[in-house]
């Protein structure tokens, strides 16, 4: 009973929320490819050789040398990475990121819906 009341006082919100959350379906099928948890890091290095140019100028440093990194079982764990791998795990991060902001919008939705619905307030 307590759910076609709050429809009632909430008219047009579900459909529109389900409108909303079919979209975000669609946009996660056309948009999301492969995915990839971590992030890319870009370091220039200085090396062991102390008469190397790169300890005197920062700017003179080796790399770039670029580093896949994520989380495993609490630690760290960074990859160095190729020059030609670099653009695929970039873009594969992207769509996990993108993955995540679709799947956190579709969360919300459902707890609003699950609002009205229910008649419960979130906790």
């Amino acid at each position: 009973m307590k759910a076609r009341e709050n429809q009632k006082t909430h008219p047009g919100t579900l459909p529109k929320w389900q409108t909303r959350y079919a979209e975000l379906k669609q946009q996660l099928l056309r948009e999301v490819g492969f995915v990839c948890v971590g992030s890319l890091q870009t370091r220039y290095l200085k090396c062991g050789n102390p008469g190397c140019h790169c300890h005197a100028n920062p700017a003179n440093r080796h790399g770039p040398y670029h580093y896949w990194t994520r989380k495993v079982k609490g630690r760290t764990i960074a990859v160095l990475l190729r020059e030609p791998e670099v653009g695929i795990y970039r873009e594969w991060i992207q769509n996990n990121r993108r993955l995540d902001r679709i799947v956190r919008e579709m969360r919300q939705l459902s707890a609003r819906a699950l609002t009205i619905q229910t008649g419960r307030k979130r906790p």
